[in-house]
């Protein structure tokens, strides 16, 4: 086995280990007998690790110097795949830096290559980073626009889960602009795939944001008539995914007490929809067990929230049947 071969199993071992300081000497020995050989791409592929790793461990800023330093020999190779990722990546990092203007620079560079070499997967990748760019610089319009791409994309891929991940981001795009119609048509698709992908926690969190836009658009309307029924939509919406919270567990990655978090904040929108509809006794129960939920987690400020509506709906009860 060669000197770079042993060098990087040993960074494979070492990142199974979490040992991060040992994995970086690594390939920075693996950098310097590659700069040595003139193997300038194994070189950018050592480089670029380098950078994946720092940005591991919460150092930005490094990582950046490394994809830079990765990115000059992508270019000498001519290699447009991987100065496609590498613009990609260093573009993901700038925006969480909230470095929009070189962000948004580097995004583009790494959509325009992925168009150029027929690479559709890593377009969409691009188109929706791009849109989230712009959902950070408050211009939701363009964000949507670029959410709707990178969905239609997931679509032609036939990439379910990419798809639920970009119509969620689509559906938070419409109702920063408050298109909630729009927005309600993308988490009601996105949520009919969690249900065909058997991913229960997925679906819960959809089933959720359908019916807070539900409730929004109740809120909004003119007629009874309508508000009344996006209000009973609403309280529909937010009872399956109450239904759904009893599949959670083993395998989801909750804990009995995210669990319980779910369960508490659900009941609390029920009984919210609960107590617009006119019904206190039952949005009453809903406050009881909501405030139940929250005391068992030692969340005392939202226990004594749902406890003061549930005693304000119990106090307009008693008043009306006296």
């Amino acid at each position: 086995m060669s000197e770079s071969a042993q060098l990087l199993r040993q960074v494979r071992l070492a990142l199974q280990n979490q040992d991060y300081p040992l994995a970086i000497r690594c390939l920075e020995q693996a950098v310097e007998i590659a700069h040595s050989l003139g193997d300038t791409s194994a070189e950018g592929r050592h480089l670029g690790n380098l950078g994946l790793i720092y940005y591991r461990i919460g150092q930005a800023e490094k990582a950046l110097e490394y994809f830079e330093l990765a990115l000059a020999r992508a270019r000498a190779e001519h290699d447009r795949a991987t100065e496609d990722g590498l613009l990609g990546n260093m573009g993901n990092i700038l925006r969480e830096l909230k470095r929009y203007d070189a962000a948004l620079e580097y995004l583009n560079q790494a959509l325009l290559i992925a168009q150029e070499i027929g690479d559709v997967r890593g377009r969409g990748l691009w188109l929706g980073n791009l849109g989230l760019l712009y959902d950070d610089l408050k211009q939701y319009a363009k964000a949507a626009e670029l959410h709707a791409q990178a969905a239609e994309i997931a679509r032609q891929l036939q990439d379910a889960r990419g798809l639920v991940t970009r119509l969620g981001n689509l559906g938070q795009s419409r109702v920063a602009t408050a298109d909630y119609a729009a927005a309600l048509e993308a988490f009601r698709e996105a949520a009919k795939l969690c249900e065909e992908l058997g991913d229960a926690s997925a679906l819960m969190r959809r089933l959720s944001t359908v019916g807070d836009v539900q409730y929004e658009m109740a809120r909004a309307a003119v007629s009874d008539d309508e508000r009344s029924r996006l209000l009973h939509a609403a309280m529909e919406s937010y009872r399956y995914a109450l239904d759904t919270t009893a599949a959670l567990g083993d395998g989801t990655g909750h804990t009995p007490e995210q669990i319980r978090l779910h369960q508490a904040q659900l009941l609390r929108a029920i009984g919210v929809v609960l107590a617009d509809l006119g019904q206190t006794q039952r949005a009453a129960e809903c406050f009881a067990a909501a405030a139940r939920f929250f005391g068992l987690l030692g969340m005392e400020s939202q226990r004594a929230e749902a406890e003061q509506r549930q005693a304000a709906l119990t106090k307009r009860r008693s008043k009306v049947e006296n």
